[in-house]
């Protein structure tokens, strides 16, 4: 910023915009970079949900350093202060701002529907998402062009002089961010249902809670953001008062990213704070809710469980007798399979199974039996399941590898 044009102003807010963009320009940063570490390095299984978030965040920070220029070239300082030749760099800079932060946010939208794809496997849920990627992407795309050619040529938004015309900047603005609010209350809002049918310690509800809060905070934020865009466009000082639209727009897109990547951090947050984070054990549960998840809780102790099936054999003389074999028993097909029950949990089922006859010992095996009586054969079915921790990246419901997370033969 020409320094010499621009008279010293203890008014001046560059402090309060500088310290805005580099502390949540470090925070986003560093939640992207552990999600990135903990879904690749930890649980080798790097996604596109991961893989958008940080093209987000990219971008997210070329918004900040736009937005900083705009800082370096008056954004901050009262107007009339302001050098002609400071005011051409000024505007290009806001037009760099506009056009990053709002492909950001839209990125940002993406990145979470899919993560949603990724971690429920509700029907509608994945239907939800379907249907609101499409969307978001078509937005993404639409208004991607709309900032860019907002002004034809591109140069007549920062020099007024140029042959050209420009859309009303006031009613694109108001358009963006009324969508961008209605957007961010819906993907918020969508998985509520799933996660209020949790079966979870109180201690973990309310961590899910606190971290959903910070996404509704972007909600809130975008309605304060709306009230400055009339002031940031109709102002007769827009440098000084556009520093307000500037800072809520940085904060919105920032926490949206933040609050979008806590919960796959959760692997070393459950090293940090055991207790806290721990998968709570006990005994299952087997609910299925009306959203189609299914709420269980396992058990960390090796477990044995019995099914017995008992069938009559009855004869039609005295003189019949039936010698039992094992195979005449028909039992379902139980193979040795792998469960999921709960985040972090594999079980393990092996079956084995027995026959043993309800007759008295007393009883002689020659002597005949009463037609009233019969013989009872039982078949015993032995279940040895054994569980196991694994890690997971997150609370994650439903998934298609997850087997319905209900135990079944």
């Amino acid at each position: 910023m020409d320094t010499r044009s621009m008279p010293a102003d203890s008014s001046s807010r560059s402090v309060e915009i500088q310290a805005v963009l580099i502390t949540f320009s470090i925070l986003s940063t560093i939640t992207v970079a552990l999600r990135l570490y903990v879904r690749y390095k930890v649980l080798h299984s790097l996604g596109w949900d991961d893989r958008v978030m940080a093209v987000a965040q990219v971008l997210t920070l070329a918004a900040a350093v736009a937005i900083g220029l705009e800082n370096n070239y008056g954004l901050g300082h009262h107007t009339w202060e302001q050098s002609e030749e400071n005011y051409v760099a000024y505007m290009k800079a806001f037009y760099a701002s506009v056009v990053v932060y709002n492909v950001a946010m839209c990125l940002v939208k993406i990145g979470i529907l899919l993560q949603y794809r990724r971690v429920f496997a509700i029907p509608i849920l994945q239907a939800l998402t379907f249907y609101g990627l499409i969307i978001m992407v078509a937005w993404t795309i639409t208004i991607a062009f709309l900032n860019t050619l907002i002004c034809v040529p591109v140069a007549k938004f920062w020099n007024s002089t140029l042959d050209g015309h420009c859309i009303d900047s006031l009613t694109v603005w108001y358009v963006m961010a009324g969508f961008n609010l209605v957007t961010d209350i819906t993907v918020f809002c969508m998985p509520l249902p799933v996660i209020g049918s949790l079966n979870l310690p109180k201690k973990q509800k309310i961590m899910l809670l606190a971290i959903f809060s910070i996404g509704f905070l972007t909600c809130i934020i975008s309605i304060i953001r709306i009230r400055t865009l009339k002031t940031a466009a109709s102002t007769k000082d827009p440098n000084w008062d556009n520093v307000d639209a500037a800072i809520w727009s940085f904060l919105e897109v920032t926490l949206a990213i933040i609050s979008s990547c806590l919960p796959t951090l959760r692997p070393l947050f459950s090293k940090i704070m055991p207790r806290l984070f721990a998968s709570s054990f006990g005994r299952s549960s087997n609910r299925v809710s009306q959203y189609g998840y299914t709420r269980t809780r396992s058990s960390q102790n090796l477990r044995s469980m019995s099914r017995r099936r008992t069938r009559d054999i009855s004869h039609e003389s005295m003189e019949d007798t039936s010698t039992l074999q094992k195979d005449e028993v028909a039992l379902p097909s139980i193979t040795h399979k792998h469960y999921r029950t709960y985040p972090g949990v594999s079980v393990s089922i092996k079956a084995e199974q027995g026959q043993k006859s309800d007759e008295a010992a007393s009883q002689s095996p020659m002597e005949p039996s009463s037609p009233s009586r019969g013989i009872k054969a039982t078949t015993v079915v032995t279940q040895e399941i054994v569980v196991e921790r694994r890690p997971d990246d997150e609370w994650s419901h439903g998934r298609p590898s997850d087997s319905d997370a209900t135990l079944r033969e």
